[in-house]
C-alpha cells in the first residue's frame, strides 16, 4: 500500500473503512498482477523479438519474397500482353505492367546478389522503393476496396484491387527482408 493510499484511507470516516479496504485489497491485486504481466509481457517480447528475427530475415522469408516477386513479374509481363493485344485498354495498365515488372524484377535481382557491387546505393533504392510501392499499392488497394463497395456502373473491378494487393503484399515482404539486414556504410573520412 502506498503512504498516498494509506493516508487516504486514515482520512476516510469509520463507516467507509470497510469499504476503503475492500477497495485498498483490489487496487494491491491489480498492482500484483500488473506486475506479473508486465514480467510475463517483457519475457515475450525478448522470445518473439528472437523468434521473428530468426523467421523473418531467414530463407524462408527470403523464399517468400522470391516467390512474390517472381508473380509481380509475371503479372506485369501478363498485364503489357494484355495491352499489346487489345486494343481499348487504359494507359494506366501499361504504366502498372512497368512498375510490377521493374519491382519484381529488381528485387529478384537484389535477392540473387547481382546488385552486390552497387552497394549501399542499391540497397537505399531498394528500401525507398519498396517504401513508395507499399503506400501506392496500400493506397490502390483501399481505392479500389472502397470503389467497389458501390461501383458507378454496376460493374465491380478486382483488377487494380489486385494489383494493389500484390505491390503492397511484396513491398511489405521486402521491408521486412531488408530492414534486419545490416546496411553497409561506408567509412566515413576522418578529418
Amino acid at each position: 500500500m502506498s503512504r498516498l493510499s494509506r493516508a487516504l484511507y486514515l482520512l476516510m470516516p469509520a463507516r467507509s473503512r470497510d469499504w476503503g479496504q475492500g477497495l485498498l485489497a483490489e487496487m494491491e491485486e491489480i498492482n500484483n498482477a500488473r506486475e506479473s504481466t508486465r514480467w510475463l509481457l517483457g519475457a515475450g517480447q525478448v522470445v518473439l523479438r528472437s523468434w521473428f528475427k530468426k523467421i523473418l530475415g531467414g530463407d524462408l522469408m527470403k523464399t517468400v519474397l522470391a516467390t512474390l516477386s517472381t508473380i509481380n513479374g509475371a503479372m506485369g509481363l501478363f498485364l503489357a500482353g494484355l495491352y499489346v493485344v487489345t486494343d481499348n485498354t487504359p494507359p494506366i495498365v501499361i504504366i502498372l505492367a512497368l512498375g510490377l515488372i521493374i519491382q519484381g524484377g529488381y528485387t529478384l535481382a537484389h535477392l540473387m546478389g547481382r546488385l552486390e557491387r552497387f552497394q549501399p546505393w542499391s540497397m537505399r533504392a531498394l528500401l525507398v522503393g519498396e517504401t513508395v510501392a507499399l503506400v501506392i499499392g496500400g493506397l490502390a488497394f483501399v481505392a479500389s476496396g472502397l470503389r467497389n463497395v458501390a461501383p458507378p456502373n454496376g460493374d465491380y473491378e478486382y483488377g487494380p484491387f489486385v494489383v494493389g494487393a500484390l505491390i503492397a503484399t511484396q513491398a511489405l515482404a521486402a521491408l521486412v527482408v531488408y530492414t534486419n539486414v545490416n546496411i553497409r556504410r561506408s567509412p566515413t573520412p576522418s578529418a
